[in-house]
Order: structure tokens, then C-alpha cells, then sequence
């Protein structure tokens, strides 16, 4: 098994645009990066990082002023091996008596009332979204 994988989300600035530019160009980092950074946050700046290496990276720029976050890192492995597809809205059936949204039952589990021929009325809504 790989070992886990983590990215940084840079979310925005906590302080000044100004003092960051300039700590990101000693840095190193592209004026062009920055500007892209900057633009369009929340945006992932590094991929692939041991967790340790991405608590240095968030250190580091949380100190210039970016909100960072550390994230999880999907595989490509890990999206493969959850082939099922996802359930359609329109099989799931609000129970008539209590309300409890459920799917492919003929009894609902929480009220006991008897779903047998039941359908939804409201297609792709939930129990929250009732009125």
C-alpha cells in the first residue's frame, strides 16, 4: 500500500498582499505565480507531500501571511476501487407516516409503516427539503 499523500489549499491572505509578495519572491516564487495564486484562491499550490513536508510548507507560508490548508490526497487507486454508482435521487421514498427518506425497503425501519406500492411524490427531494 502507497504511503498517504497530502496537498496544501491555499485559501487567501490572513495579512498583508504586499509583505506576502515580497517573502514569496525571496522565496523564489514567480511574480506570475503569485499573481495566479492570488487570483484564483482557494487553489492547490503542492501535491504529493509526505505529511511531514506538508506541515514545513504550511508553516512556511501561514508565516507569509496565507491561509493554508492541509489536505487529504486521493489516489487514482483509491477513486477506482469505489465503482458503484451512485444511488438516483428518484429511488429514494419519504416514508408517508414519519418522514424518514429511504431507499429499496418495503418497510420503513424507524415507524414500522408498510411502504409496499409507495412512490415518490417528490422526486430528488429529502426529508429537509419538505416543507
Amino acid at each position: 500500500m502507497a504511503p498517504k499523500m497530502y496537498q496544501l489549499l491555499f485559501a487567501g491572505l490572513l495579512g498583508e498582499e504586499k509583505k506576502f509578495r515580497e517573502m514569496m519572491y525571496h522565496q523564489g516564487v514567480r511574480p506570475s505565480l503569485v499573481d495566479q495564486m492570488l487570483r484564483e484562491a482557494p487553489i492547490i499550490v503542492k501535491q504529493n507531500l509526505s505529511l511531514k513536508a506538508a506541515r514545513k510548507y504550511a508553516e512556511l507560508l501561514s508565516a507569509m501571511g496565507a491561509r493554508i490548508t492541509i489536505l487529504d490526497q486521493f489516489s487514482q487507486q483509491d477513486d477506482e476501487q469505489d465503482t458503484e454508482p451512485p444511488t438516483p435521487m428518484s429511488s429514494f421514498v419519504p416514508c408517508p407516516q414519519c418522514g424518514l427518506v429511504q431507499s429499496n425497503v418495503n418497510v420503513c425501519p424507524r415507524c414500522g409503516f408498510r411502504l409496499t406500492g409507495q412512490s415518490c411524490k417528490g422526486e430528488g427531494r429529502v426529508a429537509s427539503d419538505r416543507t
